[in-house]
């Protein structure tokens, strides 16, 4: 009774036999003895990489670069989580770039003035508008204000007002 399994009769295969490509009653193919090969040959070769004393150089001068970008205050760091414990040997590890950027102060020569926090005193402005406003006033002759009003009486009796309609 053991190993019955449900139903009657023999096992049956679960796919078809024939749709693979081999008949019943036909031998299996042998079975392999040998691993496959882990990847197939090659058919473009890579290029050798370039060696020298300017592929070096290069090399080096990358380095540096990467290494001076790195510590300069625009390089952002990942904040790391403050430990609840204190350590003895915490006092005696040295200070990181982040520390640095605190005490950086930028060459304002080189950024736009807009960015620059320092404000210039406002006292000098005004010495210069007050010699300009000066200038400006020996220029314009100074006009009575009696012609004015003339002036301005002609224009509006010379204007003719219609009335709007459907008010």
């Amino acid at each position: 009774m053991a190993g019955m399994g449900r139903g009657r009769g023999r096992g049956q295969m679960t796919f078809n036999i024939e749709a693979i490509g081999f008949g019943k009653g036909d031998a299996l193919p042998p079975t392999a003895l040998q691993p496959p090969p882990l990847f197939p040959p090659r058919e473009n070769l890579p290029l050798p990489l370039q060696t020298g004393e300017e592929t070096d150089y290069q090399v080096a001068l990358k380095q540096e670069f990467r290494l001076a970008m790195k510590s300069l205050p625009y390089f952002l760091k990942i904040e790391t989580k403050k430990k609840d414990i204190v350590r003895y040997s915490d006092k005696y590890h040295s200070k990181g770039a982040g520390d640095l950027a605190s005490e950086w102060v930028p060459d304002w020569r080189r950024l736009p003035k807009e960015l620059n926090i320092l404000q210039k005193s406002r006292k000098a402005k005004n010495v210069k508008l007050k010699g300009v406003h000066d200038k400006m006033a020996k220029k314009v002759k100074p006009v009575d204000k009696t012609e004015i009003l003339k002036t301005l009486e002609i224009f509006v009796t010379t204007m003719t007002f219609e009335p709007l309609k459907g008010f």
